[in-house]
């Protein structure tokens, strides 16, 4: 079995807080209409000001399906409405490649 990890890079067009109060929401959202989102462990700040934020997914299918369905998701779609410059990486991991600390 292979995970996914999408990776996307963004600016803020907003406080952080507000962005936060905002990415909780969708993340709740996302996970009760796509329940093969795994995790979403972390969104740091980059040294030249833009964001990264890590969505895992059981399959490359089931991010694909999320994606896809984003335009049906409002609370989501609050959240994309703050950020700018985005850049989505789409990867595939093998579970032998998952931490032993998870």
């Amino acid at each position: 079995m292979s995970y996914c990890a999408v990776l996307v890079t963004f600016t803020l067009s907003t406080s952080n807080e507000e962005f936060f109060a905002l990415r909780k929401a969708a993340i709740t959202e996302v996970k009760a209409a796509h329940p093969k989102l795994l995790s979403v462990p972390f969104c740091a700040k980059r040294a030249d000001g833009s964001w990264v934020d890590l969505w895992i997914y059981e399959s490359k299918e089931a991010a694909d399906a999320a994606n896809a369905d984003a335009a049906n998701l409002p609370e989501f779609m609050k959240m994309f409405a703050v950020i700018d410059g985005v850049d989505i990486e789409v990867t595939e991991y093998p579970e032998s490649a998952v931490s032993p600390l998870a």
